[in-house]
């Protein structure tokens, strides 16, 4: 395993547990979330505060993109693993882990209401560990029994599950500075828990899309990149306050922070060396640099794919007890739909469907 390899293996690996962490101070914190909800509610209620169920949906949200977080850091542990010994299973391991932490979260989410913190996190982690290797197993079984077809070539495992997960924690980290958690209308109602959990979250997206980065990084370069500009964004997303991180919650901000978050997983998808890969990367950046300020100029165009991706979210802590009243809207599963919108360009820089290596394995 390379030194890179490395790197994306830990930042993986450390992005699950903050994610797990974050899971844990949203599920902890729910009871005190519906005492501040109560609050609110009381005498001299006005529109400018929360309304019934709003902070409850708020806290919802913030446990739905937790979820995120530990399914993405896995999906990069699991790609630098698998690649580097050479097996398959890295979709399988990861969309199991994806199914597991959505059932967890129905299920185990009540009972961790009021209680420990670290439990309810180690907890989330066994599930996505258990998960993830009996996904990868299935998948190693299935492929030892099929009869191996030896007219077509040999694959490699691919980094496509890693780089998935990169653009779906690039493409989430904006988002979370419109779940408001630190806004003049939430703020002052929001359990200090769950700021933390939002605050812990942006971390570990961070860390999962230069992970990623790692993983598709082609030079020296697009390593550097890998790290600094994730960084960068997580600069520009938090602004320090009361002895801890918390969120700005300037919408403006998306547009910038998501052409930051996402760069260096596009410009290592573009191929290296040769005339047409220099004019691929010169390309992306400028769509980047328009993306950052078109976003932050008009903010609303990503409001569609938020909406739409927010009430998708629904599916996963509907179960949980999430629904939408007459306030307040579902925002963390529009990084989702970002990131599909983003893997277009990434297909069309690669130049094809399959990798043309494995950076981390070699």
């Amino acid at each position: 395993m390379t030194t890179r390899g490395r790197a994306a293996a830990v930042l993986g690996a450390g992005a699950a547990v903050l994610g797990a962490l974050s899971w844990g101070f949203a599920v902890t914190s729910m009871s005190a979330v519906q005492a501040a909800e109560a609050r609110a509610l009381g005498p001299g209620h006005t529109s400018a505060v929360p309304g019934e169920d709003e902070l409850a949906l708020v806290a919802h949200d913030a446990r739905l993109v937790a979820l995120l977080v530990v399914t993405c850091g896995t999906g990069v542990l699991l790609t630098v693993l698998l690649a580097v010994r050479g097996r398959r299973g890295a979709l399988s391991g990861w969309a199991s882990t994806a199914l597991a932490l959505a059932v967890a979260n129905t299920v185990l989410g009540r009972s961790f209401d009021g209680g420990s913190v670290l439990l309810a996190a180690g907890s989330l982690l066994a599930v996505a560990a258990a998960a993830a290797c009996a996904g990868v197993l299935a998948a190693q079984l299935a492929s030892a029994r099929r009869p191996a077809d030896r007219s077509l070539p040999a694959r490699r495992p691919t980094a496509w599950v890693g780089l998935g997960s990169g653009l779906l924690a690039a493409g989430t980290l904006p988002v979370l500075s419109l779940q408001g958690t630190t806004s003049e209308r939430y703020g002052p109602w929001i359990p200090a828990d769950l700021v933390t959990a939002t605050t812990a979250t942006a971390i570990a997206l961070a860390a999962v899309a230069a992970g990623a980065a790692l993983v598709v990084a082609r030079t020296r370069l697009d390593a550097v990149l890998a790290l600094a500009l994730p960084a960068a964004a997580l600069v520009v997303l938090c602004a320090p306050g009361g002895g801890w991180l918390h969120l700005r919650p300037q919408s403006w901000l998306t547009g910038p922070v998501l052409a930051l978050a996402v760069a260096p997983l596009l410009l290592g998808a573009a191929p290296d060396g040769a005339v047409p890969g220099t004019r691929r990367r010169l390309a992306a950046g400028t769509a980047l640099g328009l993306l950052g300020a078109l976003g932050a100029l008009l903010p609303q165009l990503l409001a569609l794919p938020v909406v739409v991706g927010g009430m998708l979210g629904l599916i996963v802590t509907g179960p949980a007890g999430a629904y939408v009243n007459y306030d307040g809207v579902p925002v963390g599963g529009g990084g989702l739909l970002i990131a599909c919108a983003l893997a277009v360009p990434v297909l069309v820089l690669r130049g094809g469907p399959e990798p043309a290596r494995e950076p981390v394995a070699a």
